[in-house]
């Protein structure tokens, strides 16, 4: 006797969406960079005030935080231009 062939079916929902779902939401991401980023500002300020006075330690703090978000706003382009 012949063994008839299996044919495997595919399931739709995977080949239409090649690109996985966000592992956390947007709302999610925004809170945890926010957190992230004024404890990396009040952390480096700290640092750096005895060493460089209040003006330039405060500065420095402020740009570490400003960084985390270029960062993080970076790599949202960088996603989106990706998953055209």
């Amino acid at each position: 006797m012949a063994k008839a062939k299996k044919t495997k079916t595919s399931d739709p929902k995977k080949t239409t969406n090649p690109s996985p779902e966000p592992w956390i939401p947007m709302k999610n991401g925004v809170i945890v960079i926010s957190i992230t980023s004024i404890f990396m500002a009040v952390l480096t300020a700290i640092e750096a005030v005895p060493a460089k006075g209040w003006i330039e330690g405060l500065l420095w703090g402020l740009l570490f935080g400003a960084v985390i978000w270029g960062i993080f706003f970076l790599l949202i382009f960088v996603n989106r231009l990706l998953r055209r």
